[in-house]
């Protein structure tokens, strides 16, 4: 697993109506396996295939693995077991939980084509092992838990190793809780009834329950850094998914009240989102599929492409979502054949070109994976794909397309298209029980290279000893997604309110990123529940991109970006009233700039929705979010004898005035001097209970942490931990937003130059990178960004780059980089390297913007991944390799 790979979860929108009729279930009875099939349907291979990528994700014992080239590993674990993550050998809870649940999902709902096909015995075994972990994983005290393990191994020290898992030694931390991490916990939970429901292990049921309940004490959210980011949907998907078993398992209403309460899914079910999951089983159980909005977008003949980071695995978990509600007439199960078709390499992509991402399952299938176990003497660096992984890994999902015209290459250095892990697996193995149990094709294998135990059509492992072969394979041979928007003159209700002229009050502000004149209008919500911002374009700009915002006693911003413009020129923005807005609302429109835009209207919905003539489409961004997870026991750490403390004039405290809220905010400054980690001492002099803040340093781009939530101690002291990072630059910020001004004191500053503080009493403190998830709210289409020709001269010798990102050549990276990559592809007289607007690119500029696949050129591509990175979904690279 990449440490940026987690960032990739389908939050992209797509409401729709469905009918609350559920048909009622019908039980099918299997026939033989006589039925042939051809590979492109041959879904009893595929569902026995894709069930050993497990076997080679084992941890702990693995005497029940049936992979030639796995053994034991990390025996010394505090808790020995579960799986590997990805390619990796960290076991991070959030997924381990997700995919033990889904997979549990698809027996329950394909229990018949497990049977059939003589894989529910292999089920059986994985999911008893995850089993197993999660339980051991929970110190349990009567029915109450005290403490549980959700994470093992560090991500960065473990991804410094490439080889074998059972050669690895130290695995670092070994992180438990006791609360606050109820994304993690009610996934343990799901899983656990899941397994009580299918197989009726009671100690699952009673664990299951348990951690339901310590997840309701503390419904908290848990972020594995830059991993696994979960602030999107934090725990209540987990909490409705987790319920909906426990009904499953016991029938209790009060299990089913709190399903009912899941969040309507307007995202694929996936790691982070369960929410559509929860309400799929909330439609089986109660009739009322209203929640299971999502749904709705799985029609067409196109790939879908929900992401760019494992889209094969959301497209598989589609098609078991797709398949579960097909059995109650809620879907159409040949949509789910179709798509399945993509990924066997039976339909070629946009692109004409086929790919079959099942390792082993054709013999064109993929062949290098980024997994370490499967190359463990060849790493993942470039130089090293031209050598072939040593052991194939059956029946790996690779991770796909990174767009949807199909751009994909079969090597191992590329971790965003050639990832594999247990959740990517988890909802494609339940595809392929879904495609068996409705249309009953194929026969499952009886050798298998690399593999020492094949599952036959009993209901018990048929334990048998095939050939076993480790072949070498040669290998064969990401991006951003817009969306298009149809916008038109949106019709007005009875109860809207139009504000034009005056009480539009539209004026021009210059941006203090760019000087770029943007046109703004401010106006008070008056118990609008939605607003809709009429633009008229007045150059050849075919986009617009800007955002709304409220101050909620902290500035609260949606944005949107890549919205068309219609062909009369005028374009119609939907904006959600958050229930808790402030006293006025700002529209920005930062595309097109100045006179090329004109704001004609705003219009009020007091209903709450407007009734378009067309679709309209906007996208809503989370404002720069942190995640602190850990409770805070404050005191005041000793010093040991290596460390720096800064105080007075040597701590060059001072007040600084944001120049978001204008609030007045507490920072220091100060030279690292070779320091290990930091940390930061406040007195907090009001009645204020947490505070929030950060550290940030220079590094060529601006690196920042952040903390929230910290409570404040009894002696109204707080203590804040800081790892340097190994690049920091010449100073560090040490800020303190909250509270504000003199109701809080930054009394010291000490530099721990071994890396540690020693605490008189036990503190924690965590920092967490800020990751902010873009979302669109109702119904998109997503499509390759066009890629068009740099209209500049390529220098002889080429220029090296000084900054990537830095398409304006003046030394940061921004918004504004994105927007004068897209000026000078669209209008390059006016704004390419010959042009002389003062906005004009350069030839350093050109060389500076090309971050997107390195080496391609300039594209539209790049100026969106320039977007994502300021929004922290992606890192842009570092040098000019």
């Amino acid at each position: 697993m990449h440490k940026l790979n987690r960032f990739k979860s389908a939050l992209i929108g797509g409401a729709v109506a469905l009918t609350s009729l559920a048909a009622p279930f019908t039980s099918m009875v299997a026939p033989s396996l006589s039925a042939t099939a051809a590979d492109s349907d041959n879904y009893a291979k595929l569902l026995q295939y894709s069930l050993y990528f497990y076997d080679a994700n084992m941890c702990g014992d693995n005497s029940d693995c049936a992979i030639s080239w796995r053994g034991n590993c990390h025996m010394n674990d505090d808790v020995p077991g579960g799986f590997h993550d990805a390619g990796d050998h960290v076991m991070f809870g959030q997924p381990q939980g997700y995919a033990a649940s889904t997979l549990g999902w698809s027996y329950y709902e394909f229990k018949d084509a497990y049977e059939a096909t003589g894989q529910g015995a292999h089920l059986k075994v994985i999911t008893d092992k995850f089993a197993k972990f999660f339980r051991e994983a929970t110190k349990l005290n009567g029915n109450t838990v005290s403490q549980v393990l959700i994470e093992k191994g560090e991500g960065d020290i473990d991804h410094s190793y490439w080889g074998a898992p059972e050669n690895q030694n130290g695995r670092g931390r070994m992180l438990w809780v006791s609360g606050g991490a109820a994304n993690v916990t009610a996934e343990y939970a799901a899983a656990l009834a899941a397994n009580y429901v299918n197989f009726g292990n009671t100690e699952d049921l009673k664990y299951a329950k348990a951690l339901y309940e310590f997840s309701k004490k503390d419904t908290g959210y848990y972020s594995a850094g830059t991993f696994y980011d979960a602030h999107w949907t934090g725990s209540s998907d987990e909490m409705a998914w987790a319920a909906g078993w426990l009904y499953l398992a016991t029938k209790d209403q009060g299990y089913l009240n709190d399903l009912k309460n899941c969040p309507t899914a307007y995202s694929v079910h996936s790691w982070e989102s369960v929410q559509l999951g929860a309400a799929i089983l909330k439609g089986e159980i109660t009739g009322d599929w209203g929640s299971a909005a999502e749904l709705g977008k799985f029609q067409g003949n196109n790939y879908y492409f929900a992401n760019e980071w494992g889209s094969a695995r959301h497209n598989a978990t589609a098609q078991l979502c797709s398949l579960v509600a097909a059995k109650y007439n809620k879907a159409d199960s040949s949509w789910a054949k179709g798509q399945m078709e993509y990924l066997t390499g039976d339909k070629a992509f946009a692109n004409g070109q086929t790919h079959c991402l099942v390792v082993g399952f054709k013999s064109n299938s993929s062949k290098n994976p980024h997994h370490r176990a499967a190359s463990p003497n060849a790493d993942a660096s470039k130089q090293n794909d031209g050598t072939p992984n040593a052991n194939l890994l059956v029946g790996a999902l690779c991770g796909g397309p990174l767009d949807a015209n199909g751009t994909y290459q079969d090597i191992r250095s590329d971790y965003q298209g050639n990832e594999v892990a247990v959740d990517y697996n988890a909802g494609f193995v339940g595809a392929a029980a879904g495609l068996y149990h409705f249309y009953k094709t194929g026969s499952i294998e009886k050798s298998i290279p690399g593999v020492t135990k094949i599952y036959s059509g009993s209901s018990t492992p048929g334990p048998s000893t095939p050939t076993v072969t480790t072949t070498q394979y040669n290998p064969g041979t990401p991006t951003v997604t817009t969306t298009q928007y149809n916008p038109g003159t949106p019709s007005t209700n009875d109860d809207d309110i139009v504000l034009t002229g005056s009480s539009l009050n539209a004026k021009k502000e210059e941006s203090q990123t760019d000087g770029a004149i943007n046109n703004v209008a401010e106006f008070k919500p008056q118990g609008a529940k939605s607003v809709t911002m009429y633009l008229k374009v007045n150059s050849n700009d075919t986009e617009v991109s800007g955002g709304f915002g409220t101050w909620t006693g902290e500035w609260v911003q949606e944005e949107f970006s890549g919205v068309k413009v219609g062909s009369d020129k005028t374009v119609a923005i939907d904006y959600k009233v958050p229930s808790n807005v402030g006293a006025t609302i700002k529209a920005m429109v930062w595309w097109p700039h100045d006179d090329d835009v004109t704001i004609e209207k705003i219009v009020l919905h007091k209903s709450g929705s407007s009734t378009p003539s067309v679709q309209t489409t906007t996208t809503k961004t989370n404002p720069p979010v942190v995640t602190t997870t850990t409770k805070y026991n404050p005191s005041t750490p000793s010093t040991n004898g290596k460390d720096i403390v800064l105080e007075g004039s040597s701590l060059n405290a001072k007040k600084e005035e944001s120049q978001t809220d204008g609030a007045i905010n507490n920072v220091a400054e100060f030279k690292p001097q070779g320091a290990k980690s930091v940390t930061m001492y406040l007195k907090v002099n009001s009645s204020d209970t947490e505070v929030s803040g950060g550290f940030g340093t220079w590094t060529g781009e601006w690196e920042q942490e952040e903390f929230s939530g910290v409570k404040v101690g009894s002696d109204k002291t707080v203590a804040i931990d800081y790892k340097v990072p190994s690049n920091v630059g010449a100073t560090i910020k040490a800020m303190v937003w909250w509270p504000h001004d003199d109701d809080v004191t930054i009394e010291k500053i000490v530099l721990h130059m071994d890396g540690s503080s020693t605490p008189t009493v036990e503190k924690t403190t965590t920092t967490t990178k800020r990751v902010t998830t873009t979302t669109q709210r109702v119904t998109t289409t997503t499509t390759t960004a066009p890629v068009v020709t740099q209209p500049y001269v390529v220098t002889d010798p080429p220029l090296d780059p000084t900054i990537l990102g830095d398409a304006n050549n003046d030394g940061t990276i921004d918004l504004s980089d994105a927007v004068i990559i897209m000026q000078a592809l669209a209008n390059p007289n006016k704004y390419g390297v010959e042009g002389t607007d003062r906005h004009h690119i350069s030839a350093q500029g050109w060389t500076n913007a090309d971050v997107h696949k390195r080496g391609n050129g300039v594209t539209s591509n790049d100026a969106l991944a320039i977007q994502k990175y300021l929004l922290g979904l992606v890192m842009l690279p570092t040098d000019n390799v």
